[in-house]
């Protein structure tokens, strides 16, 4: 294999530090049982060599809600006594949200909108439950979550290769789908280590689209490039409160927040995202810093009166961030979030 890599033009090692110990063993990647699988994974940890490199191992955790698969997992690797849990980096999760029904990705109803994002909302419940499970086995939490998994997952459009598998544009609502599970992520940062969208190009909850010589980037993108200030900052503590929507799921009156977002700081310059669910109310929301004031501020937002708005190779910038003005007014801010949106404020602090 080390040959092989020489071939291909790449002489050093590639020093590769974290690995998963297979992929979805509850399914797909093997059929397990937990406790068959943590044997597995105890068996490939103690005998893959190492070659120097301080590897870390991430364990294949559960598919969405299925606590009994980390409760069993944790509990079997750890029969051995807790030095067990030593070499168990991460716990992965996977959990996908996707269309009901005959939808897709671009044609969905105004309740569709609302179904989607509060089944995406349910990683903040997954984490938390996961979080929990763990905690049996390893109360002080050797083993962090990562995610490895998410998002939405859709259909193929049609005008895409049928061997792309699932490749479609993502629209708005997408958008709203990746910012809020990013948003939850921050907020959870104490308990995730690691969060990895799967597929970047042209399968499920991509960031970009790529056909012969014609290559776009996906609502999913902005997201992720407005969200990438929060990455190497500090998570700080974000309350939120607006008049939840009110739904009709399965036949069941539920709620959905009206707002909800993250905050995190380097030095004195704070990130704040938001996304309001709204699809066509705007939402005007006091802004305050407790033990500082707020000097000066900008934003971009990710928002159309199209709640179906896409990009596309013929329209590649249909949809797009732009700039937005933030009034500051005796060290607080008073914002007015658009409906259907994804907002970043960048608040520099006294």
């Amino acid at each position: 294999m080390s040959d092989l890599r020489v071939a291909g033009g790449d002489r050093e090692p590639f020093d590769v530090g974290y690995w998963g110990v297979g992929n979805e063993p509850w399914g797909c990647g093997g059929n397990f049982t937990p406790e068959e699988y943590a044997t597995e994974f105890r068996r490939y940890t103690a005998w893959v060599p190492k070659f120097g490199v301080p590897l870390k191992f991430i364990a294949a955790g559960p598919n969405g809600g299925d606590r009994e698969w980390t409760t069993r997992f944790f509990h079997s690797l750890t029969a051995r006594g807790p030095n067990a849990l030593n070499g168990v980096f991460g716990w992965a999760l996977h959990y996908y949200s996707g269309s009901t029904g005959d939808r897709n990705a671009v044609q969905f109803t105004t309740d569709d909108w609302y179904d989607l994002l509060a089944r995406a909302d349910r990683m903040e419940s997954l984490v938390t439950q996961h979080w929990a499970a763990m905690a049996e086995s390893d109360p002080t939490h050797k083993v962090k979550l990562i995610v490895d998994e998410w998002g939405a997952w859709h259909a193929g459009a049609a005008d895409m290769p049928p061997n792309y598998l699932w490749a479609y544009p993502g629209t708005l609502r997408d958008a709203l789908v990746a910012a809020l599970t990013l948003d939850t992520f921050n907020r959870h940062a104490d308990k995730i280590v690691m969060a990895n969208v799967a597929q970047l190009i042209n399968t499920i909850h991509s960031l970009f689209l790529a056909r012969e010589d014609r290559f776009i980037v996906t609502p999913n993108f902005h997201v992720f490039a407005m969200y990438a200030a929060h990455q190497g900052a500090q998570s700080v503590r974000t309350v939120v409160s607006a008049p939840a929507i009110a739904l009709a799921r399965d036949g069941r009156a539920q709620a959905l927040w009206g707002l909800a977002g993250s905050a995190s700081r380097r030095g004195s310059e704070l990130t704040v995202t938001v996304v309001n669910p709204h699809a066509t109310d705007a939402h005007s929301c006091a802004i305050s810093v407790r033990g500082a004031t707020i000097r000066e501020g900008r934003a971009t937002v990710l928002n159309s009166s199209d709640l179906r708005a896409h990009n596309s190779f013929e329209q590649p910038d249909a949809l797009a961030p732009r700039e937005a003005t933030v009034n500051v007014a005796s060290g607080a801010v008073r914002h007015t979030f658009p409906a259907a949106s994804v907002t970043r404020l960048d608040l520099a602090l006294d």
